[in-house]
C-alpha cells in the first residue's frame, strides 16, 4: 500500500503548553504473507514494514517534521504447527513489532520518535485426549525494548535506552467443541515480570499540582490470571462470545529500594507514602475482574457489524500498571460488488496506578471507503479523529495536562495485491 496521509497534530501535543504542528506525509507499507497446511506441517508466516516521510513545506522555520519520519516501523508473526491432527502436537509462536511514536519536541534536529521494540514468543504441546477437546501446554517470554529521543532525556542525564523488560510465565488454554461450531474456552496463566532498571529518570513536563521527585520507582511484578467463557456461531447471521474471568498483580518494592541506593530522597515514594506509590499492588475485584466479550452481526451479505467490550490490566513502563475498560463498534460492508465501506468508533478508559496515578479518556472515530478495480488493484480514502483527554479530578488544575491531545487524520492510498 502506498499514499498520502495528513495529520493535524503529528507530535501529540496537548494545544496549551505544547504548540499543535500538522504535517503531510508519504506512506509506503508492504506486506508478505506465506502459509502451508499440510497433513503432518501446518506454518504461517507474515512480515509488514511501514514509512512515514513528512514534508517540510517551509524549510526556514525553527519546526522540522522531518524529526518525525519514521523509517522502522516493522513487524513480524511465525507459526508452526507439528503433527495438527495427532494426540501430542507441537506448536510455536512468535511476534517481532517495532512501534514508533513522535515525542512533542518540533524545534529538534534530531529524531523526535519514543521507539517501543517487543517480541513475544510462545511454545509448548498440544494435547488432543478426544476429537472434540484441546489442550495448550504452553511457556511465554516476552521482551521489551523502551527507547526516548535524545533530546527528551539528554537534559536530565539519562539514557536514551531508558528500560528494558522481560516477562515469562506458563500458559495453559482449553478447547472443548461441544458443538460443530461452538466451543467452551479456558486460559490460565501466571507470569513474572522484570525490568533492567527499577528506578528510572522522570522525564516530560512538569504537571502542576503532582510532586514525584526526579526518579521513578519501576517495581518488578507478579501477574496471575484466568478467563473461562464460550465462543460460537449461534445463527447463520450471529456469532458471539463471552468470557470473564480474574487476575492480579503483586509489585515488589524492595526491588525499587535496592536500586535506590544512595540516592535517598530521589522519589518522592521511597518511603513509600501514601496509597499511590510503587509498592501499589492490583488486588481489588473491581480491577481484578476481566470481561472478554464480542458479538459479530450480518443483517446482509457482505456487511457485518461487530460490537466488543474488553476489561483487562497490564503493566506500563512508568508506572506500576493500568487497568482499562475498552469498546468499539465496527462496520465493514460491500456496496455493489466493487466499494468497500468501513467505520469504526473506540472507546477506552485507562486506570494508572503507581507512582504516576490518574484516568486517562481515550476515543477514537475512523470511517473509509475502496474502490475495487480488480482482484490486484484498489484505491481508497480515509478520516478519522483521536482524543486522549485526562479524567483525574486533579487534571482540571493543570495536572497532566501536557498528557492530552487531539488529531485529526486523512489518508489516500492505492493497495497492490499478488
Amino acid at each position: 500500500m502506498t499514499g498520502l496521509e495528513y495529520h493535524s497534530n503529528i507530535y501529540l501535543a496537548d494545544g496549551r503548553d505544547q504548540p499543535v504542528f500538522g504535517a503531510l506525509a508519504w506512506v509506503l507499507k508492504p506486506e508478505l504473507e506465506l502459509a502451508l497446511d499440510g497433513e503432518k506441517l501446518k506454518l504461517d508466516f507474515g512480515v509488514g514494514w511501514g514509512l512515514k516521510k513528512f514534508f517540510d513545506f517551509q524549510p526556514d522555520d525553527d519546526i522540522h517534521p522531518d524529526n518525525a519520519d519514521q523509517f522502522t516501523n516493522f513487524n513480524a508473526t511465525f507459526g508452526v504447527m507439528a503433527l495438527p491432527k495427532s494426540i501430542v502436537g507441537i506448536r510455536l509462536d512468535d511476534r517481532f513489532e517495532v512501534q514508533n511514536q513522535p515525542g512533542e519536541l518540533p524545534t529538534s534536529d534530531l529524531s523526535s520518535l519514543m521507539v517501543h521494540i517487543s517480541n513475544d514468543t510462545n511454545g509448548g504441546l498440544t494435547l488432543r485426549p478426544g476429537s472434540a477437546l484441546e489442550f495448550d501446554v504452553l511457556g511465554n517470554i516476552g521482551l521489551d525494548r523502551y527507547t526516548l529521543p535524545a533530546d527528551l532525556v539528554e537534559g536530565v542525564g539519562g539514557e536514551a535506552n531508558i528500560n528494558n523488560r522481560t516477562n515469562y510465565g506458563p500458559v495453559v488454554n482449553a478447547r472443548w467443541r461441544f458443538l460443530p461450531k461452538t466451543s467452551l474456552t479456558g486460559n490460565a496463566s501466571v507470569n513474572w515480570t522484570r525490568w533492567d532498571n527499577n528506578l528510572i529518570v522522570a522525564v516530560g513536563p512538569e504537571a502542576e499540582g503532582v510532586s514525584y521527585g526526579e526518579y521513578l520507582g519501576k517495581p518488578d511484578a507478579l501477574a496471575w490470571r484466568t478467563l473461562w467463557g464460550v465462543r460460537g456461531q449461534f445463527t447463520p447471521k450471529l456469532a458471539a462470545g463471552v468470557e470473564l474471568g480474574y487476575g492480579q498483580m503483586y509489585y515488589d518494592e524492595e526491588t525499587v529500594l535496592e536500586d535506590a541506593g544512595g540516592l535517598a530522597g530521589s522519589s518522592q515514594e521511597i518511603d513509600i507514602i501514601g496509597e499511590e506509590n510503587f509498592a501499589r499492588d492490583l488486588t481489588s475485584f473491581s480491577e481484578g475482574l476481566l470481561v472478554n466479550a464480542q458479538m459479530a452481526y450480518a443483517p446482509l451479505r457482505n456487511h457485518k457489524v461487530t460490537l466488543g467490550y474488553r476489561k483487562d490490566f497490564q503493566d506500563a513502563f512508568f508506572t506500576n500498571y493500568v487497568a482499562y475498560n475498552y469498546l468499539f463498534l465496527r462496520y465493514e460492508g460491500l456496496v455493489i460488488t466493487r466499494l468497500g465501506l468501513t467505520g469504526e468508533v473506540t472507546y477506552r478508559i485507562d486506570s494508572f496506578h503507581g507512582e504516576i496515578a490518574r484516568d486517562d479518556q481515550n476515543v477514537g472515530v475512523n470511517v473509509g471507503g475502496a474502490w475495487n478495480f480488480n482482484d490486484a488493484l484498489s484505491a481508497g480514502i480515509s478520516t478519522g479523529w483521536n482524543e486522549r483527554a485526562c479524567l483525574d479530578p486533579a487534571c482540571e488544575n493543570g495536572a497532566f495536562y501536557p498528557t492530552q491531545y487531539d488529531d485529526f487524520w486523512g489518508q489516500v492510498g492505492v493497495t497492490f495485491t499478488y
